[in-house]
């Protein structure tokens, strides 16, 4: 049995009252007014192996989705970072202390889970190794105002930090890249653990179909120790939206990208992914996908292929397609370049991209590719050749 718990995290006010006014990300660009919910799953039928003590697996997801503007408008806007992200981002970039607490989305807190939600496709997103899933809000914010419902996973002891409602703080283990391989590829099993069992707690239907017997078992492991758990609250029908997962998407950046394409072998109900600047590691390098496959990545190497490791691009047997964006950095598909605008003068490494073209190029691409092969919508015309709207990104390389 699961165990959920919304985050509200109110002592960040505060700190923002305390510290001065807001600073607010770039504005959404879709139709719809956008929502945000922390949350709390923690996995029993799953031992954490990083844990020191042995603890059940322990999650944190951040939920934007689309809503209503008369039902949102009177709901705060949320803060970015939690105290203790946000303290964490304050140290990473030498900031005056209080400054990434003033940081502020453009989705209202808890906003109401209307029929928008029922309606939306969902993405599931896994950030890069040593980064934390907040140090994305403001092209997953983005992708919710175009209808989007986005499930942000954090996964513990390789996120740089992860926060919990009760204080807790789970910082990264003392791992450098590149990782010992047999690291590298139980951290990737883990995290493809942590997707499948998030969208299990998402599906209305109560179930996800994978195809890999390891992780199935895991869920039946789950259900058979549903009783010693029975006295915990489980507020999954208040909490969660009813979302229809049995055809979604996913998307990752770096470590997240591999994560994301390995979910295609792992899940049948992950249709297509969207690797930002990600080598590819694990089982679908010798299995391959016949899956589509969208790359962003910068110009200066090609992103599937870790040139220590076995090169992923031929893993990708199906619709593929490598963007490069000129300018870019590998920290450019974060909220880095969004940071750099904000904290000019810091020393930002994100590349000369300026952060809202950076949000538009990973949105409009990313958006065009689920479209077509989630929702049957758009044409191959703008994925298959360079566009003059973005002359920044080029088509380096495509199959099928």
């Amino acid at each position: 049995m699961a165990t959920l718990r919304l985050v509200f995290f109110t002592f960040l006010f505060t700190t923002i009252h305390a510290f001065g006014s807001r600073v607010f990300l770039p504005e959404t660009t879709g139709p719809y007014s956008i929502g945000l919910r922390n949350l709390e799953l923690v996995d029993h039928g799953r031992v954490d192996p990083f844990s020191p003590s042995g603890a059940p697996r322990d999650l944190m997801i951040t939920l934007f989705y689309p809503t209503s503007e008369a039902a949102s408008a009177h709901l705060p806007l949320a803060p970015q970072f939690s105290p203790a992200v946000a303290s964490y981002v304050d140290d990473l970039f030498s900031l005056e202390p209080g400054a990434a607490a003033a940081l502020t989305t453009r989705a209202h807190l808890n906003a109401p889970l209307g029929s928008e939600v029922a309606r939306s496709p969902v993405v599931i997103f896994s950030h890069g190794f040593g980064f934390t899933r907040s140090l994305y809000t403001a092209l997953l914010q983005d992708l919710a105002s175009w209808g989007w419902v986005v499930a942000a996973v954090d996964h513990p002891y390789d996120a740089a930090i992860v926060e919990y409602p009760d204080g807790r703080a789970v910082k990264a283990q003392n791992w450098s890249w590149p990782l010992d391989p047999t690291v590298r590829e139980l951290l990737l099993d883990t995290r493809v653990a942590d997707l499948l069992f998030v969208l299990a707690q998402l599906d209305r239907r109560g179930q996800v179909m994978h195809t890999d017997q390891s992780i199935r078992n895991l869920y039946v492991k789950q259900q058979q120790q549903q009783q010693q758990h029975a006295g915990e609250m489980d507020q999954r029908d208040t909490l969660l939206p009813a979302l229809n997962v049995s055809r979604c998407v996913a998307l990752g950046h770096s470590f997240g990208g591999a994560t994301a394409v390995q979910l295609l072998v792992n899940s049948s109900a992950v249709v297509a992914a969207t690797d930002l600047d990600g080598f590819l590691y694990g089982p679908v390098i010798q299995q391959g996908t016949e899956k589509p496959v969208l790359i962003l990545g910068f110009p200066e190497h090609f992103a599937t292929d870790d040139p220590t490791a076995a090169p992923g691009w031929p893993a990708l047997q199906g619709w593929k397609r490598d963007f490069t964006v000129a300018g870019t950095v590998h920290e450019s598909y974060t909220d880095y370049a969004v940071f750099k605008d904000i904290w000019a003068g810091q020393g930002i490494e994100a590349g000369s991209v300026p952060g809202a073209r950076m949000v538009q190029v990973q949105r409009t691409y990313t958006d065009a590719f689920f479209r077509k092969f989630l929702l049957d919508i758009g044409d191959d015309e703008f994925l298959s050749s360079n566009s003059s709207e973005f002359p920044e990104v080029l088509l380096r390389r495509s199959g099928s």
